[in-house]
């Protein structure tokens, strides 16, 4: 397990009571399983897993959410969605982590330790590897429960740039060396 993981199961055992880090990822699997990854089909399913559950229970999946879109903001996930979608702006980018986080665990953990491995994911990748509403639906769900709007949560702690090492988009010899599998199934000819 990464450093990056081991930092964001401690904070979340810390900070989220209300949800543990594997119930986050039990009802994001199902969500999944429920329409086999239709993006489509997977807001749906995932407002029916969150809609028994209490505010704060929401809330905490929220705030899991959130701690998982930040522990992907990195240059190498950046570059592998750049490779799969044939570009990613700043906002390609944000909707590409939610896409990452719906496809579940084994698959977001793998791509954490090691954007490449997203290769080895064709059968969880489909056509489109973003997914904006996704993002949306705790909130949705909350507000619909409670008639008032999520709050904010103040403890989540954002960065100002991805980590890692920035790539260079038109260094077609980068792609090859950092993203090896990707290359050879979405860039070589």
């Amino acid at each position: 397990m990464s450093e990056r993981i081991a930092l964001a199961i401690t904070l979340r055992t810390a900070e989220n009571p209300a949800m543990t880090e594997e119930q986050f990822w039990q009802i994001i699997q199902r969500s999944f399983d429920a329409c086999g990854g239709d993006t489509d089909e997977q807001t749906d399913a995932l407002a029916e897993q969150l809609e028994p559950l209490s505010p704060d229970e929401i809330r905490a999946f929220e705030k899991i959410f959130y701690q998982k879109h930040h522990l992907a903001y990195s240059w190498d996930l950046w570059g592998a969605a750049y490779i799969l979608n044939g570009g990613c702006s700043d906002d390609g980018f944000h909707y590409f982590k939610t896409w990452l986080i719906s496809r579940g665990k084994k698959c977001f953990e793998a791509a954490i330790e090691n954007a490449d491995s997203l290769a080895d994911y064709s059968e969880q990748l489909g056509d489109d590897t973003e997914f904006e509403e996704f993002a949306y639906v705790a909130r949705r769900v909350y507000e619909q429960k409670t008639g008032n709007e999520m709050p904010d949560d103040d403890d989540v702690a954002w960065i100002s740039g991805p980590t890692g090492d920035e790539w260079d988009e038109d260094d077609d010899e980068g792609y090859k060396r950092r993203w090896p599998k990707l290359y050879a199934k979405y860039l070589a000819e």
